[in-house]
């Protein structure tokens, strides 16, 4: 069998890269510890490639080749190595071509290339995915209502591009409290390895390259802090110098610009990167109804030339004219809508003061009564307070009361401790109660707690509604439990009153967040004027007319091409239904092939897999001798489990497989005998990937084109097998075969050759 790639290479030897052969023959012309030289003869070109991990194969040449013009007379070693014989067994051929397969399933233009994550499949989330990839550049704003998903339809648009090579360099702006999840968000469900562009990460690139490397450019995967930017302006002007691929920006509604200015901190940040990507991505939960400039200066950061002006713009909205296609806006009304809030006010005393002080104050009597029901009945309680000091005697107490360690969140942690403390709270075994302060109000998801305590209200509605959603989201089950302290009478008690009466605790509030500033800015007025009551009636009357607004959703038929719920059946039916089968059954038999050991384990569809010291290659690409994994092929269950891996596209191990299946030498060329089809004939048949679809040319001997034979190798019947080189005695076939592959006049090189013969 000819050598794989990775094997050592010397000066002069010749080679071919595998991945780029329209390059074509090339040869060694220098190689040192980290970097060869290689020179490729019809283009002129000596291009650097690394040392170590190299891709190159072996080039074999035929005999009588000019040693001149030796670059000439390659016709492809694969074509070579077929005319000559040098063919590989059947099944060494088989899992290339089930690999082939499987990467036509999932890359070719259906949704088989989106559905690599850790992720339950919603298909408003993939008609949005798909519809943001199809255009090119990529320049979409994604503007679903809060807890739809807007970060995985990121993620798989994302994944995507990053997977099918129309994107390497990829950059997010996240606020500083979601960087951490944001990494692991797209570590977990996706197998996507980000760095953290913090200022550690930028000390270690100055240390290790120098100090006129853009770290940017060295992490070519990074997530930086919007107020890193905001803070650094040479920090903004390096990530816009990188120039992304990919840049993607969550909670976007940040980035504000009003007419005849320059725009906030945030927006003049970023817009010079936005510019200088390819591709980019804006995630806003504000719909156009409720700040319809807002949502145009997105859009113009977006597409400039198709919103030159705000005037326009308004003037677009008021005729009716819909926007270009590069939005999205789905409601929960077009997906059948969520489990309902359910309010559940506990009557207290009247309250000292808005700050909690001591241990008799009557809404820590109340919780620390209610909780002990919720721990016996085993449920998941999320408690929101107002500062760290209430968020420390909440902790003493309740872990007084209940025994039990009750998890915490607040500003004063590390990121990787929020994220371990969030996980601690998720594991059905952990802590049955996490106290957050505000900082968790935005971002984190904690849909599987049964209910949300409001220890306190804040005075902004917002703040309210942020806290609440962090429950009230796509993938929920059972109704939201919202707990809140309705004391007797004072002002915190029409505070209360005024929140019910806004129905905050019953419905969401759409993405008025923009809009509702008047509310808070009331009730600060009034709180900093002894005796003054809160003019109910008047807040509630303007916030049910913005409200009004958004829910007739007044532009929402501007938005092409939005989701429907009638959608829903077609695009779960063009999801391919064997992809899991498919992937297991490629990736066992690959790591059967390679001496992998492979166990079945008594967990639902969990497989444990080892790359021991018995196989046969010596390195995958991206994984070493040593490495195991405990996983699985089967969605429902990775979703379930988090703690096992989730063997799908993108995974290290999957990936490492089909990269070797299809890259290597090995199974490129076979000669095979088909019994039981009816029909005799000998031939070849050549099979490539071509922009994601995989095309088979069959060709007999005589010059006829065959195109029927395809699907016989597709197929593989019983009863086929691989014929010895010294047993393929077919006349002329050397010349023959050469022929028949020439007049197919394949637009590029194939990915595998087969020499059939058809015995009736």
């Amino acid at each position: 069998m000819p050598p794989t790639p990775h094997d050592p290479l010397r000066v002069g030897d010749k080679v071919v890269h595998p991945h780029n052969r329209e390059l074509g023959p090339g040869i060694v012309e220098a190689i040192d510890r980290r970097r060869l030289a290689v020179h490729f003869p019809r283009t002129g070109d000596t291009l650097q490639f690394a040392a170590q991990g190299h891709p190159f194969l072996p080039l074999t040449l035929p005999e009588g080749a000019d040693p001149e013009c030796w670059y000439e007379d390659y016709g492809g070693d694969i074509v070579e190595c077929l005319a000559r014989r040098d063919t590989d067994r059947l099944d060494a051929f088989a899992p290339r071509l089930r690999a082939l397969e499987l990467l036509h399933a999932r890359e070719s233009g259906g949704l088989g290339s989106f559905l690599g994550g850790r992720i339950e499949i919603f298909p408003h989330q993939l008609h949005v995915a798909e519809r943001a990839a199809a255009g090119d550049p990529v320049r979409w704003l994604l503007s679903d209502e809060v807890g739809l998903g807007k970060t995985v339809e990121a993620c798989l648009v994302l994944n995507h591009l990053l997977r099918t090579d129309r994107a390497e360099h990829a950059l997010i702006v996240a606020p500083s409290a979601l960087v951490v999840q944001w990494l692991g968000e797209l570590y977990r469900k996706f197998h996507q390895v980000f760095v953290l562009m913090d200022d550690h990460r930028r000390r270690d690139v100055v240390k290790e390259q120098g100090a006129s490397f853009n770290p940017f450019e060295v992490h070519r995967l990074s997530i930086v802090a919007l107020e890193d930017l905001v803070r650094d302006s040479s920090l903004a002007r390096l990530a816009a110098a990188s120039k992304p691929d990919l840049l993607v920006v969550d909670e976007a509604h940040h980035l504000r610009r009003r007419e005849g200015t320059p725009g906030t901190p945030a927006y003049r940040a970023v817009a010079p990167i936005a510019q200088a990507a390819r591709h980019a991505l804006l995630l806003s939960a504000t719909p156009l109804e409720a700040d319809a400039q807002g949502f145009f200066r997105l859009l113009q950061l977006l597409r400039p030339d198709d919103y030159p002006s705000w005037e326009e713009f308004r003037d677009a909205l008021d005729h009716g004219r819909p926007l270009a296609p590069c939005t999205s806006a789905t409601r929960r009304v077009d997906i059948g809508g969520f489990p309902p809030r359910v309010p559940c006010p506990i009557e207290v005393a009247p309250l000292a003061s808005r700050e909690l002080t001591d241990r008799e104050d009557p809404r820590l009597i109340a919780l620390a009564r209610e909780a002990r029901d919720w721990v016996r009945r085993d449920e998941k309680s999320l408690v929101f307070v107002r500062n760290r000091d209430a968020l420390t005697l909440l902790k003493r107490e309740l872990e007084f009361h209940l025994s039990r360690r009750v998890a915490v969140f607040h500003e004063d942690l590390s990121p990787a401790r929020r994220d371990l403390e969030v996980a601690h709270f998720a594991d059905p075994k952990g802590p049955p109660i996490l106290i957050a302060t505000e900082c968790g109000g935005e971002g984190r998801n904690f849909q599987f707690a049964r209910r949300l305590v409001l220890f306190d209200l804040p005075w902004n509605p917002v703040l309210v509604e942020q806290r609440i959603g962090r429950l009230d989201r796509i993938n929920r089950r059972a109704p939201v439990e919202i707990v809140y302290f309705r004391p007797a009478d004072g002002f915190e008690a029409s505070v209360a009153r005024l929140y019910e009466r806004l129905r905050i605790f019953e419905e969401p509030l759409g993405g008025l967040d923009r809009a509702l500033g008047h509310v808070e800015e009331a009730i600060r007025n009034t709180a900093d004027k002894r005796g003054a009551e809160l003019d109910l009636d008047a807040m509630v009357e303007e916030t049910d007319r913005l409200r009004g607004r958004v829910h007739q959703a007044a532009y929402h038929h501007l938005h092409a091409g939005a989701y429907e719920p009638t959608m829903a059946p077609g695009i779960l039916e063009r999801i391919p239904s064997d992809l899991e089968k498919r992937t297991e059954r490629v990736v066992l038999e690959a790591c059967r092939q390679f001496g992998f050991h492979t166990d079945p384990k008594p967990d639902p569809a969990t497989w444990y897999i080892e790359f021991g010291d018995r196989a046969t290659v010596e390195t995958l690409h991206g994984v070493t001798t040593g490495h195991r994994w405990l996983g699985t092929f089967n969605r429902a269950e990775a979703v379930r489990r988090e703690g096992v891996d989730f063997f799908a596209a993108g995974h290290t191990l999957v990936e490492a497989i089909l990269r070797e299946a299809v890259d290597s030498a090995r199974g490129r060329t076979v000669l095979l005998s088909i019994p039981g089809t009816g029909f005799a004939g000998t031939g070849v048949i050549a099979i490539r990937r071509d922009q994601g679809r995989l095309m088979l040319y069959a060709r007999d001997l005589n010059g006829k084109d065959c195109p029927h034979w395809g699907d016989f190798i597709r197929a593989l019947p019983a009863g086929t097998h691989d014929v010895p080189a010294a047993a393929w005695n077919i006349d002329d076939w050397e010349a023959r075969a050469r022929t028949a592959l020439r007049e197919m006049a394949l637009p590029g090189p194939p990915d595998a050759l087969v020499g059939v013969t058809f015995t009736g």
